[in-house]
């Protein structure tokens, strides 16, 4: 290395030294922040949570003044930023969605692409299909039925009435619902099953083939959920879906008189 070289960098090194010591800090502290991060984040992500049950409280008691659309559109953007933090999601799980659903739902009941996704979420994130039936019925009360998408709220209704709650009949009325709704629109349907269609399959549907979807629904639920008592609940249903089918399965292989 060369004389001038060597002195350029001799110049520099006090101005590097404070960097120099900083990066080596770093490095050995970042062994013992690994070791913690995980606590800490779960702490953290509760107290998030806490603050933004309070938020959602805020935009529930707070008067509108006339501009309902732009709160519930703020309503929906905290929703979308909560259910899109994957690591708190992860941690402590997605407690929060039914307060979301039922906020948007009562300051705007026509909003109906935040309420399609609020029911999703609210049914197979957060384990609550049967709060998604109830706030999807206040809902229908009051949207548009030539209003774009709202024949899929009917759609949506339809499908947690029939996998979730195995109630073929209500799945039956929802999905003619929604077929008289899309045909008060402009806009060209899919080719795919008729109401005939549907119900014909449902007719040949028997209750051991409707109890396993029900299993195999409230299944798909159970990973999501971090709260103890709600995946004690699910169980238990599962557990009972189980039971009935046993006992469907053996009045079955009786020999009839």
């Amino acid at each position: 290395m060369s004389l001038a070289l060597t002195t350029k960098i001799t110049k520099f090194l006090p101005t590097l030294a404070p960097f120099i010591c900083l990066a080596g800090i770093v490095t050995l502290q970042s062994q013992e922040y690994k070791k913690s991060a995980q606590k800490l984040n779960q702490a953290n992500y509760l107290s998030q949570e806490e603050e933004q049950a309070r938020l959602i409280k805020f935009q529930r008691q707070t008067p509108s003044l006339s501009f309902d659309n732009l709160k519930a559109d703020w309503s929906y953007l905290n929703f979308v930023q909560y259910f899109g933090d994957k690591n708190a999601r992860e941690t402590i799980g997605y407690k929060l969605i039914p307060d979301y659903f039922e906020t948007i739902s009562n300051i705007d009941p026509y909003f109906v692409q935040a309420h399609l996704r609020l029911s999703i979420a609210n049914s197979m994130y957060a384990g609550d299909p049967e709060k998604t039936i109830t706030l999807m019925e206040q809902v229908l009360e009051s949207v548009d039925p030539e209003s774009e998408q709202a024949a899929l709220l009917w759609t949506s209704k339809g499908l947690d009435e029939l996998l979730f709650l195995g109630d073929k009949k209500a799945a039956i009325k929802s999905y003619k619902m929604a077929a008289k709704w899309a045909a008060l629109t402009e806009s060209s349907h899919p080719k795919g099953l008729t109401i005939k269609d549907l119900e014909a399959a449902l007719e040949s549907t028997n209750e051991i083939e409707l109890k396993q979807a029900q299993i195999r629904a409230w299944s798909s639920v159970l990973g999501y959920i971090k709260d103890n008592q709600r995946k004690r609940q699910i169980i238990t249903k599962i557990e009972r879906l189980k039971a009935e089918i046993l006992v469907l399965e053996q009045d079955n292989v009786k020999p009839h008189n």
